[in-house]
């Protein structure tokens, strides 16, 4: 199995019912620690000894799958590739034989995903996006949402989306000095003010990723674009 998902009484017995039709459950592989994804293996664990295999930060793991791993399963190999930004033990597994790729959080079926809050995530999830491109996968089979039919232009979706917010953020400080918050209200005007804190959440990530790339600078609360002469 992977990712059997959230500790829900139905849910898991849902799980088990598959699983006597079918026969045994070898291994849980999961993909990152967040409650829609792993508390259901530690359930079938307990009931059925089915060990937890995973990144090796991932909480209670079991059987710790490093980068490139493969798990050998009735003929099926499953490749581990580590793909950090959702979450630092974020791991993908790629069906070698289908060229199927199970992208966890990583790529949804539909809209886009949430980037950890680490001042590296946005940089490392973009190098996790060109990692899982590498590998041609046929199909993507996310955690959320609909089967992915053409990787490559899902992932090119994704990092597009991603490169235009940047550029978005840096035509604004092109006009001056701006605070995360004014940024969030001009590039943000049409989302519901609720879900302005995710927006400045993501403002940050691109700003901390900017930086990192001395491409912009912050004084106190305020951001800034770096000329090129200044980069250097």
């Amino acid at each position: 199995a992977i990712d059997p998902g959230p500790d829900v009484p139905e849910h898991l017995d849902a799980i088990l019912a598959a699983v006597a039709a079918r026969g045994t459950l070898a291994v849980s592989l999961v993909t990152h620690h967040h409650d829609d994804h792993l508390p259901a293996a530690r359930r079938l664990r307990e009931r059925l000894g089915v060990p937890i295999a995973g990144h090796a930060d991932l909480p209670g793991v079991d059987r710790p799958l490093h980068d490139g791993q493969r798990t050998e399963l009735s003929g099926a190999t499953l490749a581990a590739l580590h793909t950090p930004g959702h979450t630092a033990d974020h791991l993908c597994y790629l069906l070698e034989q289908e060229g199927a790729l199970f992208t966890g959080d990583l790529i949804a079926g539909t809209g886009t995903v949430v980037v950890g809050e680490g001042r590296a995530d946005l940089a490392r999830y973009l190098g996790s996006l060109d990692r899982i491109e590498q590998v041609g996968a046929r199909t993507i089979y996310p955690g959320h949402g609909p089967i992915v039919a053409d990787p490559g232009a899902k992932i090119r979706e994704y990092r597009d989306h991603r490169l235009e917010r940047e550029r978005q953020i840096l035509a604004e400080l092109a006009s001056g000095e701006r605070s995360v918050s004014e940024i969030v209200t001009s590039l943000y005007a049409a989302v519901p003010v609720a879900l302005h804190p995710m927006a400045a959440r993501n403002v940050r990530s691109h700003l901390w990723k900017l930086e990192a790339q001395r491409r912009v600078e912050a004084d106190g609360d305020r951001w800034r674009a770096v000329a090129a002469n200044e980069a250097t």
